[in-house]
């Protein structure tokens, strides 16, 4: 059986000092806007979530949102394909590679290229998707019956087992 077939979702992450809710949800909406003009279409959006860094650290908080796509045109993107299309856009809109878990302008991540299993220079599903809040909250918000294709529990299931004190919480602002 297949799961979460001909669905996509991508998270979202920043976290500039600069930024503020606002200025963050107008930054998404580039995002969407621009992967748009790639051929993927954004069917759905979660609110945005604030949580801390993870691992935790005295940088700034983190703004978060997941996405659910699907492509235009009947188009063939493989997630490779997607991957690199999503790198090219990182670039463009300002990411620097300042090392695994810092600050950073836009973190643009694959988490599910529907319901598929890759393990080469992607890894899918994302390989620290299930145990980040940051990334299944949202993407609850979204489909409270989407199933990890490894583990095949759902979003409720994996947050009951997130060890520790990941604070997160959800903008009342542009909910």
């Amino acid at each position: 059986m297949k799961l979460n077939r001909n669905k996509i979702y991508i998270a979202l992450g920043s976290n500039l000092r600069s930024f503020s809710i606002k200025n963050t949800k107008d930054f998404f909406n580039a995002i969407v806007f621009r992967l748009g003009l790639l051929g993927i279409k954004v069917k759905k959006r979660s609110g945005i979530w604030i949580s801390n860094p993870i691992p935790f650290s005295s940088g700034p908080i983190f703004f978060n949102s997941v996405i659910e796509c699907s492509l235009l045109f009947n188009n063939s993107l493989d997630p490779k394909d997607l991957l690199n299309k999503i790198n090219k856009l990182e670039k463009k809109l300002g990411k620097k590679f300042k090392g695994k878990n810092k600050q950073r302008v836009i973190d643009i991540d694959i988490i599910d290229f529907h319901g598929d299993i890759y393990s080469d220079k992607l890894i899918l599903p994302h390989p620290r998707m299930h145990s980040r809040k940051f990334v299944l909250l949202p993407l609850q918000e979204l489909d409270k019956y989407w199933s990890h294709p490894l583990i095949r529990k759902n979003c409720i299931f994996l947050i009951s087992k997130i060890k520790g004190n990941q604070m997160i919480k959800k903008s009342k602002m542009f909910s």
